[in-house]
C-alpha cells in the first residue's frame, strides 16, 4: 500500500492521526509525518482516514490526477485540429518532479493519445518531496519509498538524469545537456524551485555542508545525522528548516536555527567587508 499526502491542501486537522495513529503522527504544532509504505494490515484504518479528511488531501495507491473530475459529456467539444493533436501531437514536459509527473497523468487521464516526453535532471522518477525533511531524515522511511504511486505506469518517454539547457520556441525544440534536441508541438515548463546553495563554491564543498532539496541530498544528510553530530546550524528558518531542526532534536543532537532575513545579514556582511577594505586601503 502506498500513501501520499498532498501537503499543499492539508490544513493539519489531524483526523488521520486519530483514525490511523500507527501511520500518521503530529506532535504539537509540527507538520504531519506519515509512513509512505505502511503494512496492508493498516489499509482499513488508512482508508477511513482518507474518507474523513475534510480537504481530501490523503491518497491511497493512486494520485488524485488518475480520477476524472469532469464527466466526458460535460467537457467542451473539440475541433478537428484539437482532435488530431490529441491523437498524434507531441508534448514535452521539462521538469520530472511532482508537477511534471502530475501533468503527464492529467494528460493521459483526459484522453491525450499522442507522445509525452518527460525531461528531468535527476535520475529518479517523480517522488514525494515533503517526507524528505521528515520521515527520510529520521530513517522512518527509506528514500526509495517516496516514489509517487502508479506514475511509472503512465505511458511516457522518460529522459531522466539529463538536464534541459535550452529552449527554441521558433524551432520548437528543447536542447539537453548532452547535446540532443527534442522536438515538440507544445511544451510545459515545470522545473519548480531550487534550494539556494552556499555562495562560495569552495566552502559549499566542505565536509558537513548540505543542501536539502533532492532525494539523494536527503539520504546523504540522514546518514550523516545517524552517524552522530554534536551541533547543527540550519540556515533558513522557514518550513523546511524548522522541520529539519525538529528532526535533529528528536534523535538527540541539538539544532540551532539561524533566524532573520537573508538580505539584512547580507547587507551587514557587505558593509563590514567594505569598511575592512577601506581600512586596509588607507
Amino acid at each position: 500500500m502506498r500513501v501520499v499526502v498532498d501537503l499543499t491542501r492539508c490544513q493539519g486537522y489531524g483526523q488521520c492521526v486519530f483514525l490511523a495513529p500507527d501511520v500518521f503522527t503530529m506532535h504539537g504544532q509540527e507538520a504531519l509525518m506519515y509512513d509512505t509504505d505502511p503494512d496492508d494490515a493498516q489499509r482499513e484504518h488508512v482508508l477511513r482516514a482518507a474518507a474523513a479528511c475534510p480537504v481530501q488531501a490523503l491518497h491511497v495507491d493512486r494520485m488524485a490526477t488518475q480520477h476524472r473530475t469532469v464527466e466526458p459529456e460535460l467537457r467542451h467539444p473539440t475541433s478537428d485540429v484539437d482532435g488530431e493533436f490529441k491523437r498524434n501531437g507531441h508534448i514535452v514536459i521539462v521538469g520530472a518532479s511532482l508537477a511534471g509527473g502530475r501533468a503527464a497523468g492529467v494528460l493521459r487521464r483526459d484522453g491525450f493519445k499522442g507522445k509525452v516526453t518527460l525531461i528531468g535532471d535527476e535520475k529518479h522518477q517523480p517522488y514525494d518531496r515533503p517526507p524528505l525533511s521528515k520521515q527520510v531524515l529520521t530513517g522512518r522511511v527509506d528514500a526509495e519509498h517516496t516514489m509517487l504511486p502508479h506514475l511509472r505506469e503512465i505511458e511516457v518517454e522518460w529522459l531522466a538524469g539529463t538536464p534541459a539547457t535550452g529552449l527554441d520556441i521558433g524551432a520548437k525544440q528543447v536542447t539537453l545537456a548532452d547535446g540532443r534536441q527534442i522536438g515538440f508541438d507544445k511544451v510545459l515548463i515545470a522545473t519548480g524551485a531550487r534550494a539556494r546553495p552556499w555562495p562560495i563554491e569552495a566552502e559549499a564543498a566542505l565536509d558537513g555542508v548540505y543542501v536539502l532539496r533532492t532525494l539523494d541530498e536527503a539520504d546523504r544528510m540522514r546518514r550523516r545525522l545517524a552517524a552522530g553530530v554534536n551541533r547543527v546550524l540550519i540556515i533558513g528558518a522557514g518550513f523546511t528548516g524548522s522541520e529539519v531542526a525538529s528532526v535533529c532534536r528528536g534523535p538527540g543532537p541539538g539544532g540551532d536555527r539561524r533566524r532573520g532575513g537573508a538580505r539584512p545579514a547580507g547587507r551587514r556582511a557587505r558593509q563590514g567587508d567594505r569598511r575592512h577594505r577601506r581600512r586596509h586601503a588607507t
